[in-house]
């Protein structure tokens, strides 16, 4: 007769080794940069807190309707890991008054577009007064049979902020950008930040903005190791911003400077919160910490994209993630996907580090074209007491709610 394995504690018993099996998982629909209706999936951890996540699987967080944008639909990949194409799942939404079921149709059973790759959809059907939950589950044999799998749906009211665009000559050297590099950067953003409820829009005026006097043309040099409180980036964040918008800056390059020599545009921007600029007021011949960030010209704008989003973070207190300083930034697989990891790009090397959105304009044989592989963008939207920051979702709206975005 076996014995009940459920009466062992397997920390008592060296020779049984629990094992969770998964029969499908839910994942990210495309492996390339991030598109609207593909939102990156929080994956992280099984049995979670139910304020943020209510299904025992990973948490999709897609934006409702705000009147002037439409409900953001997202496709989810599903991965049979044990079973065969041919068994019959059919996906069921706890609340359909909150999340609709797009493809397939409810009751119907869920069909791969090819072999081994299932693919449905969902969109938000109302803008909730709040952020709320519902569960996506998969069934076996037909939409009352046994629950196989389950994902989070959490949707999130868009939380609108306006963006004044600025471009900063710099001792008479202008970046190349324009309205048109605005628009593009955040329409990219834009994509990521659905999976937090953001939207940003662009002021109609780009701001033209003229300095002198500074180490290098068309150049911000950030000569001190405390970039943020810079004075080359405190001067340049200080012209004209607009009272009621996040003021974002384009220049034309950035410049750490280190003791042996200038490291060339090694820095794609810096993203200040309120909070963090309140803390430095003016002093002497500084100028004072200001709200906001800069960016340089994009030489890629799926890239500069991302920048865009990562910098936002920032200015919405969202530090690197699960650290809180540099060099110690956590290198793991969820680190290295999500949007507040500290390098723009994942170099090549180890396992570890071929994560995040994969090789990304690929040249022969596969290689990258420069050299790495593109990183991730997911938001946390899991609560998890021992990762600093990890609901990040929740921590950029209530941030953006209190306005860290505007000027101090």
């Amino acid at each position: 007769m076996p014995f009940p394995l459920h009466l062992f504690n397997p920390q008592n018993f060296a020779r049984l080794t629990p094992r969770r099996v998964s029969l499908v998982r839910f994942v990210r629909a495309i492996d390339d940069v991030a598109v609207v209706d593909a939102s990156d999936p929080d994956d992280r951890g099984f049995d979670l807190d139910p304020t943020f996540a209510n299904a025992h699987g990973p948490a999709f967080g897609i934006s409702g309707p705000d009147g002037a944008t439409t409900a953001q639909q997202c496709r989810i990949r599903v991965i049979r890991d044990r079973l065969e194409p041919a068994v019959p799942l059919f996906p069921t939404i706890a609340d359909p008054a909150l999340v609709t079921q797009v493809s397939p149709a409810p009751g119907a059973v869920l069909n791969p577009s090819f072999p081994g790759d299932d693919t449905l959809i969902v969109r938000a059907a109302r803008a909730p007064a709040t952020d709320t939950s519902t569960t996506l589950s998969l069934h076996f044999g037909s939409a009352t049979g046994p629950v196989v799998g389950e994902c989070t749906i959490r949707v999130l009211p868009i939380i609108p902020i306006t963006v004044k665009g600025h471009l900063v000559t710099i001792n008479g050297g202008a970046p190349s950008s324009n309205r048109a590099t605005f628009d593009a950067l955040l329409l990219r953003a834009n994509i990521i930040l659905a999976a937090a409820g953001i939207k940003l829009t662009l002021d109609p005026v780009i701001q033209p903005e003229n300095i002198s006097g500074l180490r290098t043309a068309n150049t911000i040099s950030l000569l001190n190791s405390t970039a943020h409180f810079d004075s080359e980036l405190s001067q340049v964040m200080r012209l004209r911003p607009l009272s009621s918008a996040l003021n974002v800056y384009i220049v034309g390059n950035i410049d750490q400077i280190s003791s042996g020599g200038n490291n060339h545009n090694v820095v794609a921007g810096v993203g200040i919160s309120s909070v963090r600029a309140a803390s430095r007021p003016p002093s002497g011949t500084y100028v004072g910490g200001q709200t906001g960030f800069v960016t340089r010209d994009p030489d890629d704008l799926d890239l500069f994209g991302w920048v865009f989003a990562h910098e936002l973070g920032h200015v919405l207190t969202l530090e690197h993630y699960n650290n809180k300083q540099v060099p110690n930034v956590q290198s793991n697989n969820w680190s290295q996907r999500n949007i507040m990891y500290n390098h723009v790009n994942v170099f090549t090397g180890n396992p570890v580090n071929s994560i995040g959105y994969g090789i990304h304009g690929a040249g022969a044989l596969g290689l990258p074209v420069n050299g790495r592989f593109r990183s991730g963008a997911f938001i946390g939207i899991k609560q998890f007491t021992r990762i600093f920051q990890s609901n990040q979702s929740f921590t950029m709206r209530t941030a953006a709610n209190n306005g860290t975005f505007l000027i101090v």
